[in-house]
C-alpha cells in the first residue's frame, strides 16, 4: 500500500499547483529535491488534484444547472396554472355569453310575433 504524503510534502506541492496547474520538467525536478518524492508521484499528485479540481467545478456548474432548471420548472408550473386559470375564465364567460345569446334570441322571437300580430291587426282595423 503506498504511503501518505507528509504534510510538509502536500504543502510545497499545493503551494506550487496554485503557482501553475502544470508543471514545467525543471519545476518538476525542483519538487522530487525538495519534497523527498520521485517525479512520478509528483505528476500524479498534479494529475489527481486537476481532476479533483474539475470534478469539484463540474459538480458546481451541475448544482448551479439543477436551481437554474427547478427556477424555470416553478416559473413553467406558475405560467400553466396562470394559463388554466385564464381558460376556465374564458370557458365561463363563452357559457354566460351563450346563455345571454339564448334569452337575446328568444326575446327577439317574442318581438317579431309582436311585429307580425300588430301588422295583422292593422290590416284588420285598416
Amino acid at each position: 500500500m503506498a504511503r501518505r504524503f507528509e504534510k510538509h510534502q502536500i504543502d510545497l506541492l499545493k503551494a506550487a499547483f496554485e503557482e501553475s496547474e502544470h508543471l514545467t520538467k525543471e519545476k518538476k525536478i525542483y519538487l522530487a529535491r525538495v519534497t523527498g518524492l520521485d517525479m512520478e508521484q509528483i505528476a500524479s499528485w498534479f494529475n489527481r488534484k486537476r481532476a479533483r479540481k474539475r470534478a469539484k467545478e463540474s459538480k458546481s456548474e451541475l448544482e448551479r444547472i439543477n436551481t437554474d432548471l427547478k427556477k424555470t420548472l416553478q416559473e413553467h408550473q406558475e405560467w400553466e396554472t396562470k394559463l388554466q386559470n385564464e381558460l376556465q375564465q374564458n370557458k365561463n364567460r363563452e357559457s354566460e355569453l351563450q346563455e345571454e345569446n339564448r334569452h337575446l334570441k328568444q326575446r327577439l322571437t317574442i318581438i317579431e310575433g309582436d311585429l307580425q300580430f300588430d301588422a295583422i291587426i292593422s290590416c284588420i282595423n285598416g
